[in-house]
């Protein structure tokens, strides 16, 4: 396990890494961090500063880490940057020591440490020795935190056999030895997952920690994927992290003590690390091959058409939830008032990721003929995501009517038609036969359609509406179009998709006019409210659609009549003031 971490250790970067994971580390060891690594304040050299006793020591010292990644070079050391080991060092000396250390700690002697995920180079070995023996004084002493020391310490304090079970390091160490097999990879570490966050006897501060571990465990998951350049592994097992860390850290809501704000920053850590490697993943595999014909079709390399279909739909999925949330966090900064060149870049993810869809459906014409059912959920995030700026009305218009005329199409003939059928090999074989009661077996009910309908009715598209219509009176008359809805139970089991949870709006009318169909979604939706109840919501609503996407729940349609309200009340305060002026 030690050479596991070491090696998770040396692939962290300087900064949003490594100066993240000690604080955890120094907090977990009985260290009193009083400060952190900041952006656009001078901290002196200081990138960690912490307060207590460590092993081996016999009295308190004020400990202060000068952060560096990877191996520690002559270039590294003192290469003519301010912000070299030496350089800084000296700042904190000169600087740090006499003026930034709060009073009640000021009388107590001084550890600098030098903390790199690597190792000192034998090139550069002397000059540091030298350096540090002659800067030592009975007030102010020097420490090497290397890989290896910083591994034997996360191994013991982070990852210590009765906080970190042995059958949880075995599933570590078997999900990284399967990364470049996601789906077993994933398998284990979602049981990982799982028996760390089972919180049902556990204090408020061993389910920190099992967060913290959690955490932990992701990062040495992601680093690895990142060196073998195949992330998916990492994606799956962060959305995973995510909910499962977010239904343990429930009862730190709306609380107000210390404990509570440790376990909301460490779910906020894993928040983070999530958007991190859903980030990575979509602008470096996605975005970059969706503007060439077929690219990504041709990637998945496939044994038949359908391997292409449930990529590229579940590809869509992905780079449509990478977009909410950048969407979310664009409205989080503009909320808070942070810098206007942050809310720029945000505003540019937002618009590239939307582009990047859209170029993605044009250049991979599979999308316009869904084979599952259950791809509505994919559908269904992409158009909403699409839908946030009307200036790309246009072009789900076109897209939702092609993909209505084929589907169509394949129904008439009867080709490959979207099914309710899940398992691989049948889905394959579909359609086995050319026959009705084969149709009626394998289309008894249907997500997809009414959501069709539904955003064609509120975005006034016509003739995706009325294909839906004149598919559903020639072909599915036996189908029932549903809508799934959040009930009382869903807040105890969504995160974790533990127990059936839910209810269902059957037999929605796609027949009526498209009025009609609003009318009934909107009283459906006054009377199915549980969703405001959940905890995330309000304040984090990506994660509800993260917990659809992952665990193929359909997206609840409150959000697209919520929006639809939201835009209608603006575009009539919009004429009231128009009328008044």
């Amino acid at each position: 396990m030690k050479l596991i971490i070491k090696q998770y250790l040396v692939s962290l970067k300087e900064r949003g890494e490594l100066d993240v994971l000690l604080p955890y580390l120094l907090s977990q060891m009985g260290l009193i961090v009083f400060l952190k690594p900041g952006v656009g304040s001078r901290q002196y050299g200081v990138d960690i500063a912490a307060f207590g006793k460590l092993p081996g020591d016999s009295k308190n010292k004020v400990y202060l880490f000068s952060v560096k990644s990877g191996n520690v070079g002559r270039k590294d050391w003192d290469g003519g940057n301010p912000q070299d080991l030496r350089p800084s060092i000296n700042e904190i000396i000169d600087v740090f020591i006499p003026g930034c250390i709060p009073a009640e700690y000021r009388e107590h002697p001084v550890e600098i440490c030098l903390c790199f995920g690597g190792e000192i180079k034998e090139e550069v070995r002397s000059n540091v020795s030298l350096f540090t023996k002659q800067q030592t004084t009975d007030k102010l002493s020097f420490s090497e935190w290397n890989g290896d020391r910083l591994a034997a310490y996360i191994e013991q304090y982070m990852l210590r056999e009765e906080l970190l079970p042995e059958n949880c390091q075995g599933l570590l160490r078997k999900s990284l030895a399967m990364i470049n097999e996601p789906d077993s990879s994933f398998e284990y570490f979602s049981q990982l997952a799982i028996n760390l966050t089972k919180t049902d006897d556990l204090k408020p501060k061993q389910i920190l920690t099992r967060i913290h571990q959690l955490y932990l465990c992701l990062w040495i998951l992601y680093s690895w994927c990142r060196e073998e350049d195949n992330l998916e592994s990492a994606l799956l097992s962060a959305e995973f992290t995510l909910l499962n860390a977010w239904e343990a850290a429930k009862f730190a809501f709306g609380k107000k003590n210390k404990m509570s704000d440790s376990v909301l920053m460490a779910l906020h850590s894993a928040l983070s690390l999530n958007l991190q490697i859903s980030t990575q993943y979509v602008e470096d595999k996605i975005i970059p091959h969706t503007n060439t014909l077929y690219a990504l079709s041709h990637a998945v390399r496939p044994s038949c058409a359908v391997d292409v279909n449930l990529k590229l739909f579940d590809v869509l999925g992905r780079l449509a939830l990478c977009g909410c949330w950048s969407y979310w966090c664009l409205n989080e900064f503009t909320e808070n008032d942070e810098s206007n060149e942050q809310a720029k870049l945000l505003s540019q993810a937002v618009a590239r990721h939307q582009e990047a869809i859209k170029k993605l459906i044009v250049n991979n014409p599979i999308l316009f003929t869904p084979y599952k059912d259950e791809q509505a959920i994919d559908l269904a995030l992409a158009i909403w995501f699409l839908s946030l700026d009307q200036r790309h009305w246009e072009d789900i218009n076109s897209w939702l009517t092609r993909m209505s005329y084929k589907i169509y199409y394949m129904f008439k003939k009867h080709g490959k038609y979207p099914a309710t059928i899940s398992n691989y090999a049948e889905l394959i074989e579909h359609p086995v036969d050319q026959t009705d009661e084969y149709r009626k077996k394998v289309t008894q009910g249907s997500i997809l359609y009414p959501y069709i309908s539904a955003f064609s009715a509120i975005m006034g598209f016509e003739k995706p509406y009325k294909l839906i219509k004149k598919l559903k009176e020639d072909f599915l008359s036996h189908c029932n179009f549903q809508i799934f809805f959040l009930d009382d139970s869903s807040e105890k089991h969504f995160y974790r998709s533990d127990k059936m949870h839910g209810t269902t709006l059957s037999n929605v009318c796609v027949t009526e006019e498209p009025d009609d169909l609003i009318e009934q979604l909107v009283n459906e939706c006054k009377q199915s409210n549980q969703i405001y109840a959940m905890s995330a919501y309000f304040s984090f609503w990506p994660i509800i659609l993260t917990r659809c996407k992952h665990y193929r729940l359909p997206v609840p349609i409150n959000f697209l009549i919520d929006t639809h309200k939201q835009r209608k009340e603006r575009e009539e305060n919009k004429t009231s003031s128009c009328e008044e002026a």
